[in-house]
């Protein structure tokens, strides 16, 4: 049976996710239209912040698709239906 509840590395990488794409949907561009001095990158602060936080995201999304998004492997739950089973 698959777990119910979330793990605590899922819920870290949620809110990593969500904290990215919220920082993403932040409205600098109205602060930074006359500025073109900060960069990021070589390019204008704004774009190369959100291509900073993109780059964040990926490797995040990549690293929790590795890790199966903190949920236990099938061999791990068979294990703990095997150790029910005997008691």
């Amino acid at each position: 049976m698959a777990r119910k509840t979330p793990t605590p590395l899922t819920i870290t990488y949620w809110a990593i996710i969500i904290a990215g794409l919220a920082a993403l949907q932040f409205p600098g561009i109205l602060f930074y239209h006359d500025v073109a001095e900060p960069r990021i990158f070589g390019m204008p602060f704004i774009y190369g912040f959100n291509a900073l936080i993109w780059l964040i995201l990926c490797v995040v999304l990549f690293i929790a698709y590795r890790t199966r998004w903190g949920r236990p492997r099938p061999e791990e739950l068979a294990d703990e239906f095997d150790e029910e089973a005997a008691s």
